[in-house]
C-alpha cells in the first residue's frame, strides 16, 4: 500500500509571465502543487487596482454629453482609487487589495465617468443650501458610467460595464472624503455582486477565459485505479498548472494518492524521457529550496531513474525517484515521484509513504497503479492558449537564432 497526503511536499512558486513559460527542456519553476488547494479565508486571491484609460466609446460618450449645454457635465477618471482599495478591503472578500502592484497575478483596472446634468430643482437646491451655510444638504443626482477589466498575468479575463444612478447629498456634516467613498462604494457594491455570481477567480472560470484546457469535462479519468476510487478533481487556479487528482484506497482511507495533469512548458513534447528527467530537476530543487528556506527539517533524494514501459502497444517513458524527508514536527516519510507526459501533458503521481510504528518506513513502490492509471488516463489535447504560446515561442526562437 501507499498514501498520498495534501500536505505540502513542493514549494508552488509563482510563475512570473509567458515568456517564462516555455523555456528550453519546460525547465521553469513554479509546479503545481497541493498547496494550490489552500482553502483561502477570504474567498477570492490578491488582488491589485490600476486606473484605465476609458475605453474610445465611453470617452465619446463623456465628450458627447459634456457637449449638449452648458448645464451637461461629464468628468472621467476623477476618483480617488484609495476608497475604491478600502471598499474591497471592507468586504472581507479578498486575501489581499492593493495599489499598482504590477507583480500581482490578478489585477483589476477601472475607469469611471460621472455624467451630471443641473436641474433646475438642483440649482434650487444649491442656492438655498448655501444660505444655510451647507446646514441644509444640497442634493445632486448623477450617473456614473463605469468600467472594470479583471486580468489574469495581465491578459484580460472579464470586462464590466455599469450605467449606476448616483446620488449624493452634500453638507456640513459630510466628512471630507464622503463623495468619493459613496462613489466607489457603488461602484464596489455592484462588482461584488458579479464577482460572486460568475465565480471570476476559480480555477475554470480562467481556463475558459484564456482557451485553456477544460480540464472538467475533457479530461478523462476512470473511477478506479487498481484498489483505488477516484476521490476528487481540483481545476487549479492557473492554467499551467491543471488539475490535481485525489484517489482514496477502498478499504484504507488513510491511504490516499495525489495525481496532477498539466501542460509541458515546451514547444515540442516528442522527447518525453527527456522532458520527464528535466521536470524532476525542477521539482527537486523547489524541493532543496524548501530545505534552505527552513520549510522542512531535513531531505534525502535518491537518484533519478528511467522507466521505460510498454503497454497496449505503446512506449510509456518517464522517470521515477525517492526521497526521504522531515517536516518541522520530526515526522519523517519516504517520497516516490513518477513523472510521464501523454498528449501534451506531463502525468505526475506523488507517493508518501508513513512511518511505521517500528519506526521503519513502507518501502513499496506503486509501479502497478502508476501503470493502470496512464493507460486509462485521457488528458486534454493541446488547448489554444497553449497553442499560442508556443507559436510565439517559436517565432521568437526563428527571429533570434542562438548563435
Amino acid at each position: 500500500m501507499f498514501s498520498l497526503h495534501l500536505r505540502t511536499l513542493a514549494s508552488a512558486l509563482a510563475l512570473t509571465g509567458s515568456t517564462l513559460l516555455l523555456g528550453a527542456c519546460a525547465g521553469q519553476p513554479g509546479q503545481p502543487d497541493s498547496r494550490d488547494l489552500r482553502q483561502a479565508v477570504p474567498d477570492y486571491p490578491p488582488v491589485s487596482l490600476f486606473y484605465k484609460h476609458p475605453s474610445d466609446s465611453l470617452d465619446s460618450e463623456c465628450r458627447a454629453f459634456d457637449g449638449q449645454s452648458l448645464l451637461h457635465h461629464c468628468n472621467s477618471n476623477r476618483f480617488d482609487l484609495h476608497a475604491l482599495q478600502q471598499n474591497l478591503e471592507q468586504s472581507g472578500k479578498f486575501q489581499q487589495v492593493s495599489l499598482a502592484d504590477n507583480a500581482a497575478q490578478y489585477q483589476v483596472l477601472t475607469s469611471i465617468a460621472v455624467l451630471d446634468q443641473e436641474t433646475g430643482d438642483e440649482l434650487g437646491n444649491a442656492a438655498l443650501s448655501g444660505a444655510t451655510l451647507m446646514m441644509l444638504p444640497m442634493v445632486t443626482k448623477k450617473t456614473l458610467r463605469a468600467e472594470v477589466v479583471v486580468t489574469w498575468q495581465q491578459l484580460p479575463i472579464k470586462q464590466y460595464n455599469y450605467t449606476i444612478p448616483f446620488e449624493f447629498s452634500a453638507s456640513l456634516f459630510n466628512g471630507a472624503n464622503s463623495y468619493d467613498k459613496k462613489l466607489t462604494a457603488n461602484i464596489g457594491e455592484h462588482l461584488l455582486a458579479d464577482l460572486q455570481q460568475e465565480n471570476i477567480f476559480s480555477g475554470s472560470y480562467l481556463m475558459a477565459a484564456l482557451d485553456a484546457s477544460d480540464y472538467e469535462h475533457d479530461l478523462v479519468v476512470p473511477d478506479a485505479v487498481e484498489d483505488y476510487f477516484l476521490d476528487e478533481k481540483y481545476i487549479l487556479n492557473n492554467p499551467f498548472h491543471g488539475a490535481l487528482l485525489t484517489f482514496q484506497h477502498k478499504q484504507f482511507a488513510f491511504d490516499r494518492a495525489e495525481v496532477f495533469v498539466y501542460p509541458i512548458r515546451n514547444t515540442d513534447w516528442q522527447d518525453a524521457g527527456a522532458l520527464s528527467a528535466s521536470e524532476a530537476e525542477n521539482l527537486r530543487a523547489e524541493l532543496n529550496l524548501m530545505l534552505r528556506q527552513g520549510e522542512i527539517q531535513s531531505l534525502d533524494l535518491g537518484a533519478v531513474e528511467p522507466r521505460h514501459w510498454r503497454m497496449d502497444g505503446r512506449n510509456y517513458r518517464g522517470i521515477f525517484y525517492t526521497g526521504t524527508l522531515t517536516d518541522l514536527e520530526g515526522q519523517s516519510g519516504r517520497t516516490a515521484t513518477y513523472i510521464f507526459t501523454k498528449e501534451d501533458k506531463f502525468v505526475r503521481v506523488r507517493a508518501v509513504f508513513p512511518t511505521l510504528e517500528d519506526n521503519s518506513i513502507e518501502a513499496q513502490n506503486p509501479d502497478a497503479f502508476v501503470k493502470a492509471l496512464l493507460k486509462n488516463i485521457q488528458p486534454p489535447g493541446e488547448s489554444l492558449f497553449m497553442a499560442k504560446l508556443r507559436q510565439k515561442r517559436r517565432q521568437s526562437t526563428i527571429a533570434s537564432p542562438q548563435e
